[in-house]
């Protein structure tokens, strides 16, 4: 039997496979046999439709979260590798959010029911303001953090990590003069040999170091990213 709650899952399962910009409502009636007006009448709006199915992936990544230990490195790395392992199992996810910006974190809810990705952003920043960041660099800290795993999760979902494409990189390689091209040759195979999880890993750590220099010294301020005022002439 139709409700919101089984086209919102189906619509999910498809996310799974294609991009979740592609799911329509003309495409959810034909996958259950029903004209579309049905569709419209449990969900609503296309932004309905969107805003449920993202609801739906953020509260799986909120589910799968562990408790905040108060250690904010080993906490937001739990986080991220949570992220990381999901885009692996909803690229359509991956592939929508990052050229589109509407419910990208918060979501229209009906009454009664959880935003989960307000839900999500709260445990992420909770996670930096109890490894004793300011609000400022919370809030930065979360930005950069949020881009980075985006970014990830997009090269999974497209396929993007070299290693993927490892034989024809290194034809390309092969196929240049070395004295033309020196340092590309040379750093070629290590390039080539670059899979998608390695990446992930060290990306995440050497911005984690970054965090972590704001942690220890507490010296990233509001004022630092502002331009110096003029004084006014005399």
């Amino acid at each position: 039997m139709l409700s919101r709650n089984v086209l919102i899952d189906r619509a999910a399962e498809m996310a799974k496979r294609m991009s979740l910009d592609q799911i329509s409502m003309v495409q959810l009636a034909k996958e259950f046999g029903v004209a579309p007006g049905l569709i419209h009448y449990y969900l609503g709006s296309r932004d309905d439709l969107i805003s449920g199915v993202l609801n739906k992936y953020y509260r799986e990544r909120v589910e799968r979260l562990a408790p905040l230990t108060g250690d904010w490195r080993a906490d937001v790395v739990g986080i991220s590798n949570v992220t990381f392992s999901l885009a692996t199992e909803w690229p359509g996810i991956s592939l929508y959010v990052v050229s589109h910006n509407r419910f990208r974190l918060f979501q229209e809810v009906p009454a009664g029911e959880t935003d989960y990705g307000m839900v999500l952003f709260d445990h992420i920043v909770s996670a930096f303001l109890q490894g004793g960041f300011t609000t400022d660099s919370a809030a930065l800290a979360y930005h950069l953090l949020a881009q980075f795993l985006l970014a990830s999760s997009v090269a999974v979902a497209g396929r993007q990590a070299p290693a993927e494409h490892k034989g024809f990189i290194l034809d390309k390689f092969a196929s240049v003069s070395r004295e033309r091209y020196p340092a590309a040759t040379a750093v070629g195979p290590a390039f080539a040999s670059l899979d998608s999880d390695k990446a992930f890993q060290e990306g995440l750590r050497l911005l984690l170091d970054g965090f972590e220099q704001w942690a220890n010294t507490n010296t990233l301020k509001t004022a630092s990213v502002r331009p110096a005022s003029k004084k006014k002439a005399r």
